[in-house]
């Protein structure tokens, strides 16, 4: 018969706990779960769990493509270059959603995608990160912006097109080096560089005849954004002991 210390003993083994579970349960809850609430919930308690949540989680594909869609419309897109494919970004995760500008801060605190443009800037408290986030550069153009107007003049609705505002603030305001835009055009899109060039129209008329130069930048844009995101995704991932949620940049 067994004694009161030996009753202890058994019932004590025969409560399970969550480390008891097998892995496939394990990874069967972390469905359920938002990346934030995954690495908040179950990173840095054991190796076993760093390494399933780790392998196990990937970022929301469509939220990569909301903060893409938010960016093209935030920055201040007429200003960037076109010679030698466009000014030079990266990007990395970070919770929260990047700002507005310094009036306008979000108050999101899921896992988010955030964009640097100066190569100064791209320093990270852990020198790991600095070193894969550079690895995975992009390039963008004034054309990456996504602002369109919808053209409601066809009276059928399967008729409607969508013009991209813009077009015309980037010709004018790159007169001063017209040369260059017009060598980027020809480079790129040799059929549309004579009829946005030479629109003396209106700035509608001169935004009509940007459109397809807009619509192909968007989708070669979004491609290498979504690919250098993998990519740095990926080898930040081969870094057992980072937490994503805790990168944080240095401010200069």
């Amino acid at each position: 018969m067994l004694d009161q210390e030996d009753n202890e003993f058994v019932r004590r083994k025969s409560i399970a706990t969550f480390n008891d579970l097998s892995s496939e349960i394990i990874v069967c809850i972390l469905k359920y779960l938002s990346v934030v609430d995954r690495y908040r919930s179950f990173f840095e308690y054991d190796t076993r769990l760093n390494q399933l949540v780790k392998q196990r989680t990937s970022y929301s594909r469509k939220a990569l493509d909301a903060d893409i869609l938010r960016f093209s419309t935030l920055h201040s897109w007429y200003k960037l270059p076109v010679d030698d494919g466009g000014m030079i970004f990266y990007i990395y995760p970070r919770q929260g959603q990047e700002a507005y500008n310094s009036m306008t801060p979000t108050n999101s605190s899921d896992l988010h995608w955030w964009f640097i443009r100066n190569v100064y800037e791209l320093k990270f408290t852990d020198e790991r990160v600095s070193e894969i986030v550079k690895r995975h550069s992009f390039r963008l153009t004034p054309f990456f912006y996504h602002g369109i107007r919808n053209d409601h003049r066809n009276s059928s609705s399967d008729d409607r097109t969508h013009t991209f505002v813009g077009g015309y603030i980037i010709t004018m305001c790159r007169f001063s080096d017209r040369e260059t835009l017009k060598q980027w055009l020809q480079d790129y899109y040799p059929e549309h560089v004579d009829r946005i060039l030479n629109e003396k129209s209106s700035s509608n008329d001169i935004n009509k005849a940007c459109t397809p130069v807009f619509e192909a930048e968007w989708i070669r844009s979004t491609k290498i954004i979504r690919d250098a995101a993998y990519a740095v995704w990926e080898e930040l991932r081969q870094l057992e002991d980072l937490n994503p949620l805790e990168i944080k940049s240095i401010s200069w």
